[in-house]
């Protein structure tokens, strides 16, 4: 966490970066979306396996993005602060234990109540799976995708955002444009885009914009209580994924132990009651306690107002 006072960064010498730093998210989206969105398309129209688009989408889309604005903002000081929250490793081995195992474990408990002993059972049956399915499931797309992926959405975009509009309504506005930067992979997917095809995709954006508001509370909740730890995001990102709720990089691990449509909505429902839980229990806080964070402000503005509060977040 960096501890830079506003002294640290020159003024702007150019009006696109004084542009920036006044408009550092809205900035972020209109890079990530071109950017991101011609990388994906170009990327599967060259014939690269999907989950190399994937990754390549959320690389040059998201994450550079995240560091060239807060390079134009806040200069290299902001730059190895955000470098240092994406790799924050050194966090309580219960928020591993949380994100690692929580969902699968929870999900676990949860159909057994429902179902009765046959979750159990095939676990018993198919325990490797664990090894073999559910862990490469999620070391692999946390290297190569949600790591990045994170650094843009909770590193940058929700770090910014949170602290000028609270933890909880930044959770709320990060989640439609995590879900519409993901709408070219349902294009991708299929075989011709027909107008059922995109009707089809409108629906899916619309029923997962809400699905992922309460993965957004859970995921903004995970990053204040680990200290800013965009590694555990990234890691409970990839478990939510690999548990087979995800869409283009889901193996499917929960979808082994438990049959038809349960294998889906009892994770989700999972994530939705936590998430609940959390905003309730923090009055919406969401473990964020904005006296105890001190950022490197924008260049754009250290030297005009040394005293004067942080640039907007929009």
């Amino acid at each position: 966490m960096s501890t830079l006072t506003e002294n640290s960064q020159p003024a702007p010498h150019s009006t696109l970066r004084r542009l920036v730093a006044r408009h550092p998210v809205t900035t972020f989206l209109i890079m990530a979306y071109a950017f991101g969105w011609t990388t994906l398309i170009s990327a599967d129209y060259v014939g690269l396996p999907f989950l190399l688009v994937s990754s390549l989408g959320v690389v040059v889309g998201l994450a550079l993005p995240a560091y060239l604005v807060t390079a134009a903002t806040s200069g290299k000081a902001g730059v190895r602060d955000l470098l240092g929250r994406s790799l924050k490793w050194r966090v309580g081995v219960g928020w591993y234990l949380l994100t690692f195992l929580g969902l699968p474990f929870a999900t676990l408990l949860v159909a057994i109540v429902f179902l009765g002993a046959t979750p159990l059972e095939a676990l018993a049956r198919n325990w490797p799976l664990f090894f073999t399915m559910f862990l490469p499931g999620i070391l692999l797309p946390l290297v190569i995708t949600h790591l990045f992926e994170e650094a843009g959405w909770t590193g940058f975009m929700q770090d910014a955002l949170q602290d000028r509009h609270g933890p909880l309504l930044a959770s709320v506005i990060v989640a439609p444009a995590f879900v519409l930067f993901h709408l070219p992979l349902s294009f991708l997917e299929a075989p011709q885009v027909t107008l059922a095809v995109v009707q089809l995709a409108l629906v899916q954006l619309a029923v997962q914009a809400i699905v992922v508001v309460f993965l957004r509370v859970v995921i903004t909740w995970l990053y204040n209580g680990s200290g800013r730890s965009v590694l555990i995001v990234a890691l409970f990102h990839s478990a939510f994924n690999s548990a087979g709720t995800g869409s283009e990089d889901a193996t499917g691990f929960i979808k082994e132990l438990i049959s038809g449509p349960p294998a889906l909505l009892i994770p989700i429902a999972v994530v939705a009651v936590l998430a609940v839980l959390v905003a309730v229990s923090t009055r919406g806080r969401l473990a964020h306690e904005r006296e105890r964070v001190t950022r490197p402000v924008a260049a754009g503005q250290a030297a005009a107002r040394p005293r004067a509060q942080q640039p907007t977040a929009s």
